[in-house]
């Protein structure tokens, strides 16, 4: 299954271009990235199973590392984590809560996106971005000189 991840601009906007959480108001940024993308998924392909493995692969990480974060969402209400016993594998679904959740944060994105919009215009915005990818890819590759992965 694959999933078009400009679905929703704002959400896109926030999540890939301010890798801060101060942007979303109740909930952390990783956590709504998880949530994002199942809600893409199912959203393009409504009735059909998110198997974990496919999630993983989506957002590009490994599935134990995904397990880690969808059980904490699980433990929050915010997933079920389901077994499908005829395919041997296990899959995620939104929860009501989060569903909720989601509308709330998505309207509040949607608000900040209209108004740097207005304020910016596109081409700042879009050199705004662009620079903060740029320095938070700064800010990761001297994290992982310091602390190199495996150590």
């Amino acid at each position: 299954m694959s999933v078009e991840l400009k679905h929703h601009p704002e959400e896109w906007f926030f999540l890939h271009n301010f890798d801060i959480d101060k942007v979303f108001s109740t909930i952390q940024r990783a956590d709504y990235l998880i949530l994002y993308y199942i809600k893409v998924a199912q959203e393009k392909h409504p009735g059909e199973k998110l198997y974990l493995a496919d999630l993983a692969a989506a957002m590009g990480v490994r599935v134990t590392e995904l397990s880690k974060g969808i059980e904490k969402l699980q433990d929050n209400g915010f997933v079920a984590w389901k077994t499908d016993r005829e395919a041997g594998r296990t899959y995620v679904e939104l929860s009501s809560k989060a569903v909720e959740l989601m509308a709330e944060e998505q309207a509040l994105l949607q608000r900040c996106y209209r108004r740097m919009r207005a304020e910016l215009g596109d081409e700042e915005l879009r050199r705004a971005a662009a620079t903060m990818q740029r320095a938070t890819a700064i800010l990761k590759e001297e994290r992982e000189k310091e602390f190199p992965a495996g150590q």
